[in-house]
């Protein structure tokens, strides 16, 4: 089976106070970069969203199924629309490479999720969950227990140090105005 990617872009932007993935850095949607670099990788690349403003990139949108749960209900979305293997990733990781995905890709195996750790500062949105995941993930967000980290560290996980093959910084992402001035001047 072919995995496929999808792109997280179903939050709500509070401390940003805009879409983040619709933001615009070097006049493009910060998102815009995440699916050019995923699409080197990856046929196929959803948006999990219900957001109609993200239609103009031109790849499926997949909802959350279950409402308000954060970047756990959105995994659980793409695992349930997809019914196998996904590679996830926030819309907003501007500098994401084709290198740290394939990186991850190669060590991937068994474990319900692989994903990547720079410099001891795990990245959950930034990795592999695979099928078998989703049980757990829907116990996790039926008990409301939906704390990223807690998911990783609790659950039989591959965490994948990163910082010897890529730049740190491609791991950066915008929550705030501030976090997103301190982005443009990379």
């Amino acid at each position: 089976m072919i995995m496929e990617a999808y792109i997280l872009a179903g939050g709500k932007s509070i401390r940003m106070g805009e879409d983040k993935g619709l933001k615009k850095l070097n006049d493009i949607p910060i998102i815009q970069y995440s699916i050019d670099t995923l699409s080197y990788c990856f046929p196929i690349i959803k948006i999990n969203t219900d957001k109609e403003e993200y239609k103009q990139f031109g790849w499926e949108l997949v909802p959350d199924k279950i409402k308000n749960k954060g970047p756990l209900g959105g995994i659980h979305a793409a695992l349930d629309h997809s019914k196998k293997d996904v590679f996830i990733v926030s819309c907003d990781m501007p500098f994401i490479t084709v290198e740290a995905v394939n990186y991850l890709l190669d060590k991937h195996d068994n474990s319900l999720a692989t994903v990547a750790s720079c410099k001891g500062r795990i990245q959950p949105l930034f990795g592999i969950y695979t099928y078998d995941a989703l049980q757990l993930i829907e116990e996790k967000m039926a008990g409301n227990q939906l704390k990223m980290m807690d998911f990783i560290l609790k659950t039989p996980s591959k965490i994948i140090e990163m910082s010897e093959i890529i730049d740190t910084e491609i791991f950066s992402n915008i929550n705030t105005q501030e976090e997103f001035k301190k982005i443009e001047k990379i």
